[in-house]
């Protein structure tokens, strides 16, 4: 197995995230690529330091930042290119808890995506989410569910294992932060099994930005919804008939 860390200007917490995602590395993951998005804080140089003193850790820098699908997608492409079975994907910005690591190991190999969750009964909390942000899930996850037949709890997770036979990198095209959107539609059109797994929500700052356009939340709802439907044209995505049609 590979795990993939996407990295954007995280300079003050990378030390520590990968000092305790060592500590907590399951033998089934093979190695470590972090794929840093062209930052601008030193974080491409505590990266090169990590790779070199740790043999398990590989970096993959780009010189401008292109966005978190691409991350993503790249991500998926090494997995492929180098033969690993799964691959698993974590932030390193302290919301995704290394110590999670082992239970999206030990879930059945045949599942095809395993997706963390954050809103579980199981989900343990720290910290308070943005309000926007819970509100935007919510919706664009209430719709995955009414239109697919799901019963997803969280579609924004990115804490993720991955069965690479079941996923064609090369299809996606979305980069930025509404990846998430075609990836969705892309499961439904393959009708991939999708299995949730509790994770901890984790927040104890607010300072992500998504950009000045989509900082408000009416474009960045805006933006995912186009982006989804636009993904389910893109791959023919027909809803199930509803029940008695």
């Amino acid at each position: 197995m590979l795990l993939a860390i996407p990295v954007y200007n995280e300079a003050g917490s990378l030390e520590g995230v990968f000092s305790e995602i060592l500590d907590h590395l399951p033998p089934q993951i093979q190695a470590i690529v972090a794929i840093d998005d062209g930052s601008s804080d030193g974080s491409a140089e505590i990266l090169d330091e990590l790779s070199r003193k740790h043999d398990r850790i590989f970096v993959r820098h780009h010189q401008e930042n292109h966005g978190y699908g691409c991350a993503m997608i790249e991500s998926m492409q090494i997995a492929r290119k180098h033969g690993y079975s799964h691959l698993v994907t974590m932030d390193c910005d302290r919301q995704h808890r290394p110590e999670d690591l082992i239970r999206f190991i030990q879930m059945d190999p045949s599942i095809d995506v395993v997706s963390g969750s954050r809103y579980l009964p199981d989900s343990r909390t720290q910290g308070d989410a943005p309000e926007d942000r819970v509100e935007i899930n919510s919706r664009i996850t209430r719709r995955l569910n009414q239109n697919y037949g799901w019963n997803l709890s969280d579609s924004f997770c990115g804490f993720k294992r991955y069965r690479m036979e079941s996923i064609d990198p090369n299809q996606f095209k979305e980069t930025g932060y509404a990846f998430p959107m075609e990836f969705w539609a892309y499961c439904r059109r393959m009708n991939l099994e999708i299995q949730e797994l509790a994770v901890s929500r984790i927040y104890t700052t607010d300072s992500r930005s998504f950009g000045d356009d989509l900082d408000r939340r009416r474009r960045r709802y805006r933006y995912y919804l186009e982006t989804l439907k636009a993904a389910e044209k893109k791959y023919q995505v027909v809803y199930p008939a509803a029940p008695g049609i």
